[in-house]
């Protein structure tokens, strides 16, 4: 369990630190299975009386939105689920306003009692769907690779072969932190972070570049898209 910085500012608890308690629960219970590294595909996310009102209205689209950006993330960083993410919100009269406690763990949802007031049954479009964007906003920049989509979310967004990065390339080509990408003045950036292979943009071996949509990125030889 963990308060979140938007107490301080008596502001409501905000989406996107639910999300982040999310991925941290997801990435502190792995294990190794036949097909990799497993993690929970159930969370049951507990919040104060307070918190739990705050968000009744929108449950339901919260919790799609939710389980949309747990799924991205797991595919990100090549993680096992045995099922799309299911999340849960539940009222939690022990937490004060501002609290989190997640409950994560694996569980063989087709044979689990559904709960329709807390989640819906549609399957989160994963490449579309920006979590906690308001319905206007533009969609973020990305990379793509052999038809799968990567948002990049923030400045500066790790790209490499590590779990730890934010985009995650298995592949041997990619160096264990291969790149950076990074935002300046309106304008994003590829960073090289001295990788083994070299980070090239359009065929021209770079150490940082300014990048347009449509540019072709060479990550040791792995190829993917800018797209913005």
């Amino acid at each position: 369990m963990e308060r979140t910085f938007t107490r301080a500012t008596r502001s409501h608890l905000q989406p996107v630190e639910i999300g982040k308690r999310l991925v941290r629960a997801m990435e502190s219970d792995q294990s190794v299975g036949v097909d990799g590294v497993e993690v929970p595909n159930v969370y049951d996310v507990h919040l104060s009386p307070v918190d739990f009102e705050y968000f009744r209205p929108q449950r339901r689209s919260l919790t799609e939105k939710l389980e949309a950006h747990v799924a991205r993330s797991a595919r990100q960083k090549s993680f096992v689920l045995a099922s799309r993410p299911r999340v849960y919100l539940a009222e939690d009269r022990s937490l004060d306003p501002g609290d989190i406690r997640v409950d994560a763990h694996k569980q063989d949802v087709d044979l689990a009692p559904v709960q329709e007031a807390q989640h819906t049954s549609i399957l989160p479009r994963l490449d579309t769907d920006i979590p906690f964007a308001p319905a206007h906003a533009p969609a973020p920049p990305a990379l793509s690779h052999e038809g799968q989509t990567f948002a990049v979310l923030h400045s500066p967004t790790r790209v490499g072969r590590l779990p730890d990065n934010d985009i995650v390339f298995n592949d041997p080509r990619v160096s264990r932190h291969h790149a950076q990408l990074v935002e300046q003045n309106g304008r994003w950036m590829v960073r090289d972070t001295g990788s083994t292979n070299g980070t090239a943009v359009n065929g021209k071996v770079v150490r940082e570049a300014a990048l347009r949509p449509g540019d072709a990125i060479s990550l040791g030889g792995l190829e993917v898209t800018w797209q913005q």
